[in-house]
């Protein structure tokens, strides 16, 4: 289905001591490639159900540790040539047709939307929506945190036919806009905070059982708050920084 996320990965600039965290912080299992890839994926419990990816980046004065999502579109071709006529970039390029023919891989491409959130965007995987509560661990809630809300959002409207709400105050927050797909609220758009350390970018929330006790144990593994808690649809989220200065984007429930 267009328009939906079907998964994530932490860009990491110390692989290892993000596995740590998030092992500890969601008492969750770190499962290893055989292969020595340096990939390391982040594991319910006792489990091979793998909830999301921690990938190595190299620390450099204008690279730190950041989530990327993968987002299924209509037509890849036609969402590239978007990209470029809003002003977007293209980081790198999808294979042709008849070679993804021969893989039997979807084509994809790594872009930055025209405010500069970076995304993965795939053609031909098959999603379906879910039915019931993301399980703990899981992404239960999805934010654009961008520096020009009108032209993101007539972005992503033409790219995969979100619906854009109204905008609407927050308090400490700025204005937001909800994000729709198929009459169903899934996230915010809403403006960067000022002085963000950060850029543009996509926030995806992971569900954890108690917000409070997720957020003293964020504090206990050396990260430290960003943004307040606050409510949102079905749940509060809050918005942290790990040690490696990486996003930590929590939601539970109400």
């Amino acid at each position: 289905m267009p328009g939906r996320f079907f998964w994530c990965e932490l860009m990491t600039t110390n692989i290892e001591r993000s596995a740590a965290f998030f092992a500890s912080l969601l008492d969750a299992d770190i499962l290893r490639p055989d292969d020595g890839s340096p990939v390391l994926f982040v594991a319910r419990k006792n489990t091979e159900s793998i909830l999301f990816a921690l990938l190595a980046v190299e620390a450099a004065p204008n690279v730190r540790s950041h989530w990327i999502g993968y987002l299924t579109v209509p037509d890849l071709d036609r969402a590239l040539e978007l990209t470029r006529e809003r002003g977007g970039d293209i980081h790198v390029l999808p294979e042709s047709e008849e070679d993804a023919r021969t893989s039997g891989e979807p084509r994809f491409a790594v872009i930055t939307d025209p405010q500069g959130a970076v995304i993965n965007i795939h053609e031909n995987v098959p999603t379906s929506v879910p039915e019931t509560l993301p399980g703990l661990g899981e992404v239960a809630w999805y934010e654009l945190l961008t520096s020009e809300r009108y032209s993101s959002g007539a972005f992503y409207q033409e790219l995969v036919g979100w619906e854009i709400g109204p905008a609407h105050e927050r308090p400490e927050e700025g204005v937001a806009h909800a994000l729709f797909q198929d009459g169903r609220v899934f996230g915010f758009l809403r403006d960067l905070p000022a002085g963000s350390p950060v850029p543009p970018h996509w926030a995806f929330f992971l569900r954890v059982p108690d917000l409070e006790a997720a957020i003293a144990n964020v504090r206990a593994l050396g990260g430290f708050m960003y943004e307040d808690p606050a409510l949102v649809d079905g749940g509060r989220r809050v918005i942290m920084l790990d040690p490696t200065g990486a996003p930590v984007t929590l939601w539970a429930a109400l």
